[in-house]
């Protein structure tokens, strides 16, 4: 992966409400929370989208260096019940060979976020269906041999 290399991953409630979280992979940057990385900060939108580090902490800009599959959690928060979306905003310096699956834990399912958007609900009465343990970002190599999704 080359250094600098950004993915931006979007949360739509709909055209107007939505909410973005970027991922840089550079060679020197740590994992955990650091200079480099800049805090989420909850607005009054109907959707919050955040990536976590590996130490907790919820991120708009998650610096990281690229260590494939290891999981990078997201923090999804929405006002209200309702069918969302999640798409590739952007993408700089990503290699075709790297494939970057959203794996939703609560219905065990998982998607390569960058040939497909994602469609899920979200029921604020159950809290499996949100949050930040219902999804993850799993980025990887493909290769021929590769053909099984991450769950």
């Amino acid at each position: 992966m080359p250094d600098n290399a950004v993915f931006r991953l979007k949360l739509m409630k709909d055209s107007t409400n939505a909410d973005e979280t970027m991922l840089i992979f550079k060679r020197k940057a740590t994992a955990g929370y650091s200079a480099d990385d800049a805090s989420y900060l909850p607005g009054f939108g109907q959707v919050a989208l955040a990536s976590v580090s590996n130490d907790g902490k919820d991120l708009s800009i998650n610096c990281s260096p690229f260590t494939p599959g290891v999981p990078i959690g997201l923090d999804v928060r929405t006002k209200t019940d309702g069918t969302f979306l999640f798409r590739t905003s952007f993408e700089n310096k990503i290699p075709v060979y790297i494939q970057v699956w959203l794996v939703d834990t609560y219905l065990k399912d998982s998607i390569d976020v960058r040939r497909r958007n994602y469609s899920f609900t979200v029921s604020k009465s159950d809290s499996g269906s949100f949050g930040n343990r219902r999804f993850k970002l799993i980025l990887r190599r493909n290769t021929p041999q590769q053909t099984a999704q991450p769950h």
